[in-house]
């Protein structure tokens, strides 16, 4: 009777801590995402793979009056950056 009392304890013990835990570090391990890099008030109107081809765009955009500019990212690509006001007018002189 003694040492059932005791398993008793060592049960409700375990089964507390069971909980802390899962309450603490979730059930599941959520993958975080990858960190989007952040350029500030420059959106990403593009992304090449070709730096050359990343600097003739850029120039085409300054050449039309679109202030432009390059940034390579954690995945290896060249974005071209522009700022959010001038985003749907270098689009539209990407696209043509």
């Amino acid at each position: 009777m003694y040492l059932a009392g005791w398993a008793a304890s060592a049960g409700v013990l375990a089964a507390l801590l069971l909980i802390i835990r899962l309450l603490k570090y979730g059930s599941s391990a959520r993958p975080t995402p990858a960190p989007r890099p952040d350029y500030g008030l420059l959106r990403t109107v593009s992304m090449v793979g070709d730096l050359s081809f990343a600097r003739d765009v850029r120039d085409r955009l300054r050449h039309n009056g679109v202030r432009a500019t390059l940034a390579t990212g954690p995945d290896g690509m060249v974005r071209i950056l522009v700022f959010a006001d001038e985003l749907d007018r270098a689009r539209r002189l990407i696209s043509s």
